[in-house]
C-alpha cells in the first residue's frame, strides 16, 4: 500500500485530547487456529507481534455468524434482543438493527469523537435510517452485504439476481472502483482516513475486512507463499490471512506515521469462527463458522495499545463481543444510560491490568445463567 498523503493540522487544534484513538479491526470468518500464535501453518507476523506485544484475548466469544455478532458489538446487546439472532441479514429481506438501539459510534461520537468505517457493514439497509451514516458513522465506505466479489464488488443472492456492492456515504462508489482488491482498497482508504485527520483530537476508526470470507480470491503473489499445502481451498485461505496480515502491517506503520500510536487503543476480532468447507481451521475446537461449538463462537482476539497497564500478557478472563460497547464508551469518557440494558460489561481493567473478572463477569460463568440464556434464545 502506498503513501496516502501528507497529514495537514487544523489550526487551533494543537491540545492534545486525553481520549484515546479507538482503532477497532473487525475480520470475517477467520478460524481460532489461522492465526501464527495458535500454532497455523499460516504466516502472520504483524499480528503475532501486535499480539504478543499486547493481551491475547484467549477466553474470547462472539456469535457463531456474521450479523449477529456485528449487532452486539454495535449495540452491547445479545441478539436476542434486537430480532436479531436467527442468521444473517439476507440481501432482500427488510430488516435491519432495529433503529431505538444507541449505537457505539453514536455514543463515541456524544463524546467528541470523530467517527469513520471502512469494510462490511451487514446490519441492513432496506431504508436510508439504517444505512451506518445514520447509525452514528460520519463517513463510510465499503460493503452494505455480507459477501461479494473481491474485486468486482459484485453479490449475486440468486441466479440473475446481482448487485453492485460498493458504496461511499449512501451512494453507489461507481468513480472509486478500480478493481482493486478489497483487503488493500479498504486499508487505503483507512490510511487516507488517518493521513486527513488531526491525531490530537479522538477518532474512532471501524476497520470491518471483507477478508477472509468466500469466495476464495487472493492475488497471485501471496499463493507462491504456500504452494507446500497440497488443498487448493486452504491455499488459498492462507494466502488471504497473509495478504490481510500485511494489510495490518501497513495501518500499524500509518497509525505510527500519523502521530496516532502512542494515546491507542486497537481491538482485533473474528466475527465469528472459521469455514473448514472454505479453507478455515478451527482446530483443537469442535464445530465451525454457523454452529454453537467452540469453533463457532470462540476467536481470535487481542488488543494492541501502548495504554495498557500490563503488556504481553494473556488475558483467560471470559471476555464477550457484547462487552466492547460499554468498554470503549467508557475509555473514551462517553456515558451509558441506565435504560439501554445493556449485555456487556466493562471488562477494561480485566484486560489492561490483568484484575480478576468483576462480579457481573463472574455470574456469567455460572452455568444456571447460561442455561437460561440458551433457553432464552430458542424460545
Amino acid at each position: 500500500v502506498a503513501h496516502c498523503g501528507t497529514l495537514h493540522l487544523p489550526k487551533g487544534l494543537d491540545k492534545p485530547s486525553s481520549q484515546p484513538h479507538i482503532i477497532f479491526i473487525m475480520v470475517d470468518d477467520q478460524g481460532f487456529r489461522d492465526v501464527g500464535y495458535h500454532g497455523s501453518e499460516i504466516k502472520t507476523p504483524t499480528l503475532d507481534w501486535l499480539a504478543a506485544t499486547g493481551v491475547k484475548l484467549e477466553n474470547y466469544y462472539v456469535q457463531p455468524l456474521c450479523s449477529p455478532s456485528r449487532s452486539q458489538f454495535m449495540t452491547g446487546r445479545y441478539q436476542i434482543h434486537t430480532g436479531l439472532q436467527h442468521s444473517i441479514i439476507r440481501p432482500t429481506q427488510p430488516n435491519c438493527l432495529p433503529l431505538e438501539n444507541v449505537t457505539l459510534p453514536q455514543k463515541l461520537k456524544s463524546a467528541g469523537y470523530s467517527t469513520h468505517m471502512v469494510g462490511k457493514w451487514h446490519l441492513g439497509f432496506y431504508k436510508r435510517g439504517c444505512m451506518p451514516t445514520q447509525r452514528g458513522f460520519d463517513t463510510f465506505f465499503g460493503s452494505l452485504l455480507g459477501s461479494g466479489d473481491y474485486y468486482s464488488h459484485y453479490k449475486c443472492d440468486s441466479p440473475g439476481m446481482c448487485g453492485y456492492d460498493l458504496h461511499e456515504g449512501e451512494e453507489a462508489a461507481w468513480e472509486q472502483d478500480q478493481g482493486i482488491y478489497s483487503t488493500s482498497m479498504y486499508t487505503q482508504k483507512a490510511l487516507s482516513v488517518l493521513a486527513s485527520h488531526n491525531p490530537k483530537r479522538p477518532i474512532f476508526l471501524y476497520l470491518a475486512f471483507q477478508a477472509v470470507h468466500s469466495p476464495l480470491q487472493v492475488p497471485a503473489r501471496y499463493l507462491e507463499r504456500y504452494k507446500s499445502i497440497p488443498n487448493q481451498q486452504r491455499r488459498k485461505y492462507a494466502a488471504m490471512v497473509s495478504c490481510l496480515d500485511e494489510a495490518m502491517r501497513n495501518l500499524t506503520l500509518a497509525l505510527k506515521r500519523y502521530g496516532y500510536y502512542d494515546n491507542m487503543v486497537m481491538v482485533y476480532s473474528s466475527d465469528n469462527g472459521g469455514q473448514p468447507l472454505a479453507g478455515g481451521s478451527n482446530w483443537p475446537l469442535r464445530g465451525s463458522k454457523g454452529t454453537y461449538w467452540e469453533g463457532g463462537i470462540r476467536a481470535v482476539g487481542f488488543v494492541h495499545s501502548p495504554l495498557l497497564t500490563k503488556r504481553r500478557t494473556r488475558c483467560r478472563a471470559l471476555i464477550h463481543i457484547t462487552d466492547w460497547y460499554p468498554t470503549l464508551v467508557t475509555l473514551g469518557e462517553g456515558t451509558l444510560d441506565e435504560n439501554q440494558s445493556l449485555d456487556g460489561y466493562d471488562v477494561w481493567e480485566s484486560i489492561s491490568e490483568g484484575h480478576p473478572p468483576s462480579q457481573g463477569l463472574t455470574d456469567r460463568l455460572n452455568p444456571f445463567t447460561w442455561s437460561i440464556s440458551l433457553i432464552e434464545f430458542y424460545i
